[in-house]
């Protein structure tokens, strides 16, 4: 499989591990000891389930870098919004994920995780290294690079990464425009649950914050292929859709792209990864 971005020759495996964070200089990534953690060693496909099962974040950190994590959950639990996400196993070389930021984004943090993290770099429109006033740049762990960036400014921004093994990229925001409250109800039934059910039609009721003039919402795959686009219609509130599809067994995210009422491009994802229920 290959992950829909610009680099095509990254493949992807259909169950993976989040890789952990690594030192950075210069917005460049210095190779980590092979045989060291997490390159060297022996990653667990259960945490990953778990992790995109519930939309969460997976570090997998040494006992030496465990006291310098924090400021990596305080970072994402201060960007709510996701805006791009997927997991998988890369090729070795580099390759480049573009991601779009409109301007009602405050504040968002690109994170590259890579097992065995040669080199990682975030990279603004203009094509510049991500830096100076606005930019905080964590560093200081193995297999990953976190950069947060204050009113970035809108157009398409890059995630360029190089190494091998397994891997994530996750772009989340702090927004006033997000996708919420995703719920699935099976056939006939009214009653809406937190998941969807395979082979037959469910109903998916969700929510959208924020101003969007339109917008178009699909699904896609974990490694962020597209897996087809859903018709929405107004629910019975101002901000809630409805939609209706049938799941099959691989698991999936709700993304929705549009523009704002200034042209922008508006991307949006629901972070967990929905398996239908059997």
């Amino acid at each position: 499989m290959l992950l829909r971005a610009v680099a095509r020759s990254v493949s992807l495996a259909t169950v993976a591990v989040l890789a952990a964070l690594a030192p950075a200089r210069a917005q460049q990534q210095t190779p980590a000891t092979r045989t060291a953690w997490p390159c060297g060693g022996r990653l667990d496909p259960s945490y990953f389930r778990v992790a995109e099962g519930t939309g969460g974040q997976l570090f997998l950190v040494a006992p030496d870098e465990i006291a310098d994590s924090a400021p990596l959950l305080t970072a994402f639990n201060n960007h709510p919004q996701t805006i791009f996400r997927l997991a998988g196993t890369v090729t070795p070389g580099l390759h480049d994920f573009q991601i779009p930021i409109d301007p009602s984004v405050e504040s968002v943090v690109f994170s590259a995780s890579v097992q065995c993290l040669d080199a990682a770099y975030v990279l603004q429109p203009s094509g510049e290294l991500a830096s100076g006033d606005g930019v905080t740049d964590v560093s200081g762990f193995r297999a990953q690079r976190l950069v947060m960036v204050k009113r970035p400014q809108p157009g398409i921004w890059t995630v360029r990464v190089a190494g091998r093994g397994v891997a994530g990229v996750i772009v989340q925001a702090r927004s006033p425009v997000g996708l919420t409250n995703l719920e699935f109800a099976p056939a006939q039934s009214t009653t809406f649950t937190a998941l969807p059910t395979f082979g037959v039609e469910n109903a998916l009721r969700m929510q959208i914050t924020g101003r969007l003039a339109q917008f178009q919402a699909s699904l896609v795959s974990g490694i962020d292929v597209p897996l087809g686009s859903l018709t929405v219609s107004a629910g019975d509130t101002e901000t809630s859709y409805l939609s209706r599809f049938t799941p099959s067994s691989e698991g999936f995210r709700v993304m929705i792209v549009g523009k704002d009422p200034d042209g922008f491009t508006v991307q949006r994802m629901y972070a967990p990864l929905f398996t239908p229920l059997r």
